[in-house]
């Protein structure tokens, strides 16, 4: 963007870093913020906070595209921020090398015909914002360098390493990406995620003989059928009804015109089972040693046995009383079978 190099603009990474480091610094006048995003709304606020007079954030998408999470556009907007959507900017004005305002022209369209992030504009429809700070918030982009010279990792859209959406591995197949390099602009938490499937898969990479795949969470989600569900209380769900099945004419023909309860509806279904509170023990890993009942501070585990004449169970502290007397019988047979041998 022309005039993009004048004192006074910075990104909004910096401004949030170097206050994050000193909250003493001072904004003065008026401040542009560009773009839509929760980093966008972020630094509006920290300018808000550092002295500004008053902040005004600009976006290409209209206000209910924005992606800034509702909470935060309403808190930014609560504490003063003023929010101009559909704008995009044209160029920077400055005076004696500082920049004094910032030429918006209209957005026209934010995606092309493949539904891939191309906006339009309307150059001859524009707006003059005066500002003294301008702070941009419209992405960053990925410098590589020569870290993957000789190496057979391939680049997509936008420089972002291709990776597989399971696994994190790339082509060179001991190199894994995540994050932003490689999904694009995504919350934090996202590259945290990211990360620690790609550890897992580190893991088993260096593992002789490990499949990175089996045994994975491939978080493989799908919609409810919202128009054939039925919603309750959370505790007391309603029970479940089939759908009709719209080709048959239930009042004229014989066939049963009732569908299959649907996955969901099963599942909603047999929770409908009521809750005793009483728990079942695997029997094929409760060993019955009773250290849950001396451990349970409300002394709500009792232990019992079904058939208490199969065997003899004697008190925790009273254990010596019946181990001695066996350990005793044990000791002669033992030293009576090695002299026979």
């Amino acid at each position: 963007v022309p005039g993009e190099d004048a004192a006074g603009i910075e990104t909004a990474v910096h401004l949030l870093r170097t206050v994050g480091g000193d909250e003493s610094r001072k904004m003065t006048g008026k401040t542009v913020v560009i773009g839509g995003g929760n980093v966008a709304i972020d630094a509006a606020r920290v300018s808000l906070r550092c002295g500004s007079d008053c902040v005004t954030m600009v976006c290409l998408e209209p206000r209910d595209k924005m992606p800034a999470s509702p909470e935060e556009i309403a808190e930014a907007e609560e504490e003063g921020t003023k929010i101009t959507c559909g704008y995009g900017p044209k160029e920077f004005l400055s005076e004696n090398g500082r920049v004094t305002a910032v030429v918006l022209k209209k957005c026209t369209g934010l995606y092309n015909a493949e539904g891939r992030f191309s906006p339009t504009y309307d150059e001859n429809d524009t707006i003059t914002l005066p500002c003294d700070n301008v702070v941009l918030s419209i992405g960053q982009c990925i410098e590589w360098g020569d870290l993957l010279n000789g190496e057979a990792v391939q680049l997509g859209r936008g420089q972002g390493a291709v990776a597989d959406a399971l696994t994190y591995q790339t082509a060179q197949p001991d190199i894994f990406v995540g994050g932003d390099v490689c999904t694009g602009p995504r919350f934090a938490i996202d590259a945290i995620a990211a990360g620690k499937q790609g550890a897992i898969s580190i893991h088993r990479f260096v593992q002789p003989n490990t499949s990175l795949t089996i045994g994975r969470n491939r978080r493989d989600f799908h919609e409810l059928d919202k128009s054939n569900l039925a919603l309750g209380e959370y505790d007391r769900a309603p029970r479940q009804s089939a759908a009709l099945d719209v080709g048959i004419d239930a009042h004229r023909s014989f066939r049963d015109a009732h569908l299959t309860l649907t996955e969901d509806q099963v599942k909603i279904e047999t929770a409908r089972c009521l809750g005793c509170g009483a728990s079942v023990v695997d029997p094929n890993k409760c060993i019955g040693c009773g250290v849950c009942t001396t451990k349970c501070e409300f002394d709500a585990i009792r232990l019992h046995r079904d058939l208490p004449e199969c065997s003899k169970m004697v008190r925790s502290e009273d254990k010596f009383k019946a181990i001695l007397p066996y350990m005793a019988k044990r000791e002669i047979k033992i030293r009576f079978a090695k002299k026979e041998k």
